[in-house]
């Protein structure tokens, strides 16, 4: 039996890495990327890694993906991005409501399945040192617009393997 409520979010640990390499390459900026992996019949989201792209707003608060690397990116993996990762360095806590709109957006108007992923800095040279080479599941926070239900927080479950 599922020891997690469902939907939940399951990401591999060594996929936290590749997310906090990204966030210490970009500090400043949103750090943005899309996660890899698949669906299951229960509507699990089971991310098996992280994909960088640029954000070509290169903004403290907001992101936008080249759209030839999010095309080069489908290409290569068919119909296994099943989310979206992105950091907020300034350290807030939860969805903007740019991140609101976008989530509906293409959740609902689009009907794309993504779940979203947000980072929360601040990533000053004294945070990253902290963190040594990890993010704390209390720093990141997923979301999916549902039809019915509208935006809700879903559950991070960091797998070992």
């Amino acid at each position: 039996m599922n020891q997690y409520p469902a939907p939940y979010l399951s990401l591999k640990k060594e996929t936290l890495s590749t997310l906090f390499e990204d966030i210490s390459q970009r500090p400043d900026i949103e750090a943005c990327g899309v996660l890899l992996g698949s669906l299951d019949a229960q509507g699990n989201w089971h991310v098996d890694q992280a994909h960088p792209l640029r954000n070509t707003a290169a903004s403290p608060v907001y992101f936008e993906f080249a759209p030839d690397e999010l095309l080069q990116i489908e290409l290569l993996y068919p119909g296994q991005i099943i989310g979206v990762y992105h950091s907020h360095p300034t350290g807030f806590p939860g969805a903007s409501a740019t991140d609101r709109e976008n989530m509906q957006r293409v959740n609902q108007d689009q009907q794309i399945p993504w779940a979203w992923i947000i980072i929360r800095g601040p990533f000053d040279a004294a945070s990253l040192h902290t963190m040594h080479g990890e993010i704390a599941p209390s720093s990141m926070i997923a979301y999916h617009h549902f039809e019915c239900a509208g935006l809700k927080i879903i559950p991070i479950v960091i797998q070992s393997s």
